[in-house]
């Protein structure tokens, strides 16, 4: 009888414990899934958003106008903007994979009519194809490209169309392209005006001063509660902490926000995200643009900023992404004293590690404009003579800086010369000339000497075509083709190109690192 009691009541709390966890998990309401720690609420709006196409661009277009004479042209230029349209329009298909040391690129460089793209580092083709028609085999669609090289051999008239790895070991040629002679000599006769640059070294410096803006543009801030309601989940649980050196930071206990310069500066953190040593640079780039757009929004003209990998997978370099912002044709320009113009990001597997950016946004009208001369020639190659770790330089280009102004929320922004390294650093080489100084004099003189040189070699030429000698058209020498190698001779078509310009010297550097400025400017 007992026994039988005992069943019964372990029974009837056998059917209670079923039924109440049939109410729990059924009949609570409004019960919904727990979000981890990574996960973020999308709050009011604060800057535009951005596609992934609008902010991969070349950071410079280099025009080979052949005879060793070279312009560039700087985004958002209208040149610029004309050329690199025109070549996003055309296909690039079937590449093939050479040694880069197989062409001799100096003299391609020097004595070649052309266009070169180039991007500052190497961008994943998974992200270059989102902008233009490329079409290859796995191992090209796994690598990135640091420059597009585009030029035409005056011998047979065709069009040879190159992207260069970032290895710095291997090229590839475009098999089929829908580019003509003509459309190259079309891209190259916007440059017959342009300033004129000479090459020293892997990069390129104008022979003249150039003419560029100085401004003082006022902004606009966003509060760091703003930012704060867009990163944390709930902001009510956060703290708020002052360090010795004045900046506040505010945790959750797990993600913190460091706001410093006044509140126009935010370091964001979160140590949750997962470990792992696999880093894909572009699903870290992507991820990235999502980011941004949830978090913080653009302000104006963005340039993504390739940065050169570690060999560690898992170091700093390779988990970097950075964008840096323009103001018109300039790239902006600042230091760790006051930092603007730049959004840095670590990832780690496609989750944001850390996030930095500024609050300020500029306004669309300058509130004054001057003009200033960057230094060019001698002076200019001075300079960079004296720079630290000139082996890293990858760009040399006019940019602005950016100095604040303690009232009326405002900011200076004034003319340089700039260097960029090949980790995303920048370092600036040369301030303008003084006020008051006028590049025009300097330009007339150097006209009427070139326009001298080039009636002298005219004479030249005739002379020599009067006593029967065959001269180089682009050159003016007489001898043999452009880039022939002594006692070396190679079959047309041999790896996709006359043997003009191929080389017997498998350590010849390639030529990498152009610098430039185009006078086209767009400034708002």
């Amino acid at each position: 009888m007992i026994e039988r009691l005992k069943t019964a009541i372990l029974t009837v709390l056998i059917v209670l414990s079923l039924l109440q966890s049939y109410w729990l998990a059924y009949s609570m309401p409004g019960l919904k899934a727990v979000r981890t720690e990574i996960d973020y609420v999308n709050t009011e709006p604060m800057g535009l958003a951005q596609q992934i196409e609008n902010v991969i661009f070349p950071d410079s277009i280099v025009l080979h106008l052949g005879d060793e004479q070279h312009t560039v042209l700087y985004p958002p230029s209208n040149f610029y903007d004309l050329v690199f349209h025109k070549i996003q329009a055309v296909g690039f298909k079937g590449f093939t994979r050479y040694p880069v040391s197989s062409y001799d690129w100096y003299q391609i460089r020097e004595k070649k009519r052309g266009v070169e793209l180039r991007f500052g580092g190497g961008v994943p083709v998974a992200l270059l194809e989102k902008l233009m028609k490329l079409e290859g085999d796995l191992q090209f669609m796994g690598d990135r490209i640091e420059r597009i090289w585009i030029y035409t051999d005056e011998d047979t008239g065709l069009v040879h169309a190159f992207l260069f790895s970032s290895d710095g070991r291997a090229v590839y040629e475009a098999v089929r392209t829908d580019l003509t002679e003509h459309d190259v000599e079309e891209y190259v006769g916007f440059g017959e005006f342009g300033t004129p640059y000479k090459a020293v070294g892997n990069i390129y410096v104008p022979e003249l001063s150039i003419e560029a803006v100085q401004a003082v543009v006022g902004y606009e801030t966003y509060t760091p509660e703003q930012m704060q309601r867009s990163l944390f989940f709930d902001p009510g649980t956060t703290l708020a902490m002052k360090t010795l050196s004045g900046a506040e930071i505010v945790t959750d206990g797990k993600r913190g926000l460091q706001i410093e310069q006044s509140g126009n500066w935010v370091s964001y953190t979160n140590p949750a995200a997962p470990q792992t040593t696999e880093n894909n640079t572009t699903d870290n780039v992507l991820a990235s643009m999502q980011f941004i757009n949830d978090h913080g929004g653009w302000d104006g003209l963005n340039r993504y900023v390739p940065v050169k990998p570690a060999d560690d997978p898992s170091g700093e370099e390779s988990r970097t992404v950075l964008f840096q912002q323009y103001y018109g044709a300039y790239p902006i320009v600042s230091d760790q004293v006051y930092k603007f113009g730049y959004m840095r990001l670590l990832l780690q597997q496609g989750v944001v590690t850390e996030y930095e950016r500024s609050l300020m946004t500029l306004k669309g009208d300058a509130v004054s404009k001057s003009t200033r001369w960057l230094p060019g020639g001698d002076r200019l190659r001075s300079a960079l003579d004296n720079m630290d770790r000139s082996t890293d330089i990858v760009a040399l280009y006019p940019a602005v800086q950016v100095v604040p102004i303690t009232k009326d929320s405002q900011l200076s922004l004034v003319p340089v010369w700039a260097v960029r390294y090949a980790d995303g650093s920048q370092s600036v080489v040369a301030g303008a000339m003084p006020e008051g100084y006028d590049g025009s004099a300097e330009r007339r003189a150097w006209q009427e000497q070139a326009s001298a040189q080039k009636q002298q070699k005219q004479q030249q030429q005739h002379q020599q075509q009067q006593q029967g000698s065959p001269v180089n058209p682009l050159s003016g020498t007489v001898g043999s083709g452009v880039g022939q190698t002594s006692g070396v001779t190679y079959s047309s078509g041999e790896i996709g190109d006359s043997g003009e310009n191929k080389t017997d010297n498998p350590n010849k550097a390639p030529v990498s690192g152009i610098m430039s400025f185009a006078s086209q400017t767009k400034v708002q």
